[in-house]
């Protein structure tokens, strides 16, 4: 792996820590994130066995799990984050809903709080602990489902059906 991949998830994974993190607990945040990687990684091992035993299993050159670990982590991030978003703007007495585009941290920060907001939603509705439904919600979102897919979704939705305000955006 190169340098410039391995300093872009080092990044991503204190981000993802510090977002996690509750009370100044980063240890038990850091926790929460280890034990996920470990569910996915176990997941993507399944999934690559499932795939050698076919037919071509000789033609199979194996690809660390790393690796697709990060790959699925990359993808799932891709699909969840956003390019716009809507601000309120008032003019003459009246409120429109101007699109604007996002800086490059904001989505990636965005991304990371919508996947972390979905998993507490699923987290009430199951008995699962925190870490297995953000693995849950991470592979959702790697295959474009998913609540923080659905909240990119709208807002997509959202920012489209009002371009027609983005005369008013002055910033």
């Amino acid at each position: 792996m190169s340098s410039a991949f391995t300093v872009r998830f080092d990044l991503f994974f204190k981000k993802f820590t510090n977002l996690l993190m509750k009370d100044g607990k980063k240890i038990k945040a850091s926790k929460i994130l280890f034990e996920m990687l470990l569910i996915l990684k176990k997941r993507i091992k399944k999934d690559l066995e499932k795939k050698n035993h076919g037919p071509s299993s000789q033609d199979f050159v194996e690809i660390p799990a790393n690796f697709e670990l990060f790959l699925l982590l990359s993808q799932a991030l891709e699909n969840v984050t956003p390019n716009l978003e809507v601000r309120k703007v008032r003019v003459a007495g009246s409120t429109y809903l101007v699109p604007a585009v996002l800086s490059k941290k904001k989505q990636e920060t965005l991304a990371l709080k919508w996947l972390i907001e979905s998993t507490k939603k699923r987290q009430k509705n199951s008995k699962l602990d925190f870490a297995t439904c953000l693995a849950d919600e991470i592979l959702d979102a790697s295959k474009k489902v998913g609540q923080a897919r659905q909240k990119r979704d709208d807002l997509h939705r959202l920012a489209l059906s009002n371009r027609a305000y983005i005369r008013y955006r002055w910033w």
